[in-house]
């Protein structure tokens, strides 16, 4: 098990600058002096098991990869399939082990698919043309202005302040102020835009890394509030978009912004309402003064001085945006509404071509591209269809409990792989077996898109996790603890919102 970053105040803090009141003020990430490096606890933590079970599930993907693409041709494969299949499987070790870069993977996906002859060249690359891959550039630029210009920030703080009244409403301010947040930017981006707040909080608060359950609630509220909101709509979690990308490309079904929105809703707010309750369940109740945290806050919202220009203008471009996507739908294409946003951003001042650095997740991108590519491969060529059939054949369910066991699958790989890689994992077999069983392409999307987003139980398997374990105020078994109810929580709110809602507001049957 690897040990939580140590957590001290560093020279950057010690020489935060007092605000009117003499109290310390509140440095962002952005703002803070240069500090030298330290080493990580997690460095000195012999790692040899892990390096040895990585090794292993490479050798077993790249041998089983190089047998099914030499073996014989079974019955009712194509060697077009035979060489998908192949393709799938080593990239899947890959996404699983992480010894290369995700959009590495994606790139060399695309690669093997045209060299082993699973589809043409010209059909692989093409992948990057899907107005998916150009949804999420756009989205990306988008959330880089609201970061830049400080109207992010702003909104977040005079937000959080109101909820400044005690400890545990603090962290359910934290909570919702995620989760809305995470409706207009990606989670991980939400969730480090307010990390830095709760780490002032808890170390304002004095709280024992590790130990103080009010650590815990703190920023597990943090993580799983991003978590929950990421799936309120396309802007959220970048699965979203693959998986309508992928979509599209099965079966040519488009779901627009505001259906989408309102499909994940009651999913939202029922979990917006069970993570105060498991959060309290898991963690006893600490008396904590929040005194110093309130200071915090203040300074904070006083530092921010009033509202400028820039924002004003980001501001009314974001909901200028918003607005085309909700109505705009079907009759201009969701990713041309997003360059056409992010270009504006250009247009206005708000952004330079320098403020994308280290903003933009290329190696998202192109493993984005890489998974839409194996998508198709393994639908062209049958090899989705030959697997599910061998495999999955002589099962005879009801559509709605093939939704709920590609949900959960989904769920479980996304344990192991980010959330994006398992819907592209997932979604190829998933729509096969769904249509085998009368299961509609759209449930079957959105059910892995959603199950794939519930993983609460590690803090590798997402984004905002990892950000929330880094602060060094949970443990791993806290996850473990915590996180499992979480899950098993959000997978039945997820099945009773497919079997109840969806067929309630016309989007999807679910028999």
């Amino acid at each position: 098990m690897l040990s939580p970053p140590a957590v001290s105040q560093s020279p950057a803090e010690e020489s935060a600058p007092l605000d009117q009141r003499g109290q310390p003020g509140f440095l962002w990430p952005d703002d803070r002096p240069a500090e030298k490096e330290t080493e990580h606890a997690a460095s000195r933590v012999p790692r040899t098991w892990q390096e040895w079970v990585t090794v292993l599930l490479v050798v077993f993907g790249v041998a089983a990869s190089l047998f099914i693409y030499l073996a014989p041709l079974p019955s009712g494969l194509t060697h077009a399939g035979k060489a998908a299949s192949a393709v799938f499987l080593l990239c899947t070790m890959l996404w699983v082990t992480n010894v290369l870069p995700i959009g590495i993977t994606g790139l060399l996906a695309i690669a093997l698919l045209g060299l082993g002859g699973a589809v043409t060249p010209a059909d692989a690359f093409a992948a990057f043309g899907n107005s998916a891959v150009f949804f999420i550039l756009g989205v990306f630029i988008i959330a880089a202005a609201l970061v830049k210009s400080g109207l992010s920030k702003r909104w977040a703080l005079l937000f959080l302040v109101r909820f400044g009244r005690s400890p545990y409403v603090f962290a359910t301010g934290l909570m919702l102020t995620s989760a809305i947040a995470t409706v207009f930017m990606p989670a991980q981006a939400t969730t480090a835009m307010l990390f830095p707040i709760a780490f002032e909080v808890a170390r304002a608060m004095k709280l024992r890394p590790g130990v103080s359950p009010y650590g815990k609630v703190l920023f597990l509220s943090l993580a799983w509030g991003a978590m929950v909101g990421s799936n309120a709509s396309f802007l959220g979690s970048t699965r979203a978009a693959l998986a309508l990308g992928m979509l599209f490309k099965a079966h040519g079904i488009t779901v627009t912004f505001s259906e989408w929105m309102l499909a994940s809703l009651p999913l939202v707010v029922l979990g917006i309402i069970v993570i105060p309750l498991i959060l309290r369940v898991s963690f006893p109740r600490e008396d904590v003064d929040f005194q110093g945290a309130r200071k915090v806050l203040e300074s904070a919202v006083t530092n921010l001085g009033g509202i400028q220009w820039p924002q004003v203008k980001v501001g009314g471009l974001m909901l200028l945006t918003i607005f085309a996507w909700i109505f705009l739908a079907g009759r201009v294409d969701l990713a041309i509404i997003a360059l056409l946003s992010a270009t504006a951003m250009f247009a206005i001042g708000a952004l330079k071509w320098e403020d994308l650095e280290g903003r933009i997740y290329w190696s998202v991108i192109l493993m984005y591209g890489g998974a839409i590519a194996l998508g198709v491969a393994l639908d062209r060529t049958g090899a989705a269809q030959w697997v599910v059939t061998r495999g999955l054949g002589e099962i005879r369910i009801s559509p709605f409990f093939a939704i709920a066991g590609i949900a959960v699958a989904a769920l479980i790989v996304s344990e192991f792989m980010s959330n994006a890689a398992a819907v592209a994992v997932m979604l190829p077999l998933g729509f096969t077996f769904g249509e085998q069983l009368g299961a509609a392409p759209v449930a079957i999307m959105l059910a892995t898109s959603f199950g794939a987003g519930l993983d609460f139980a590690l803090p590798i398997s997402s984004a905002p996790n990892t950000i929330a374990f880094a602060s060094g105020y949970i443990r791993m078994t806290d996850f473990l603890k915590a996180g499992a109810m979480m899950t098993l929580v959000s997978i039945a709110i997820m099945l009773l919102v497919a079997k109840v809602w969806w067929p309630l507001i016309g989007l999807v049957t679910v028999p």
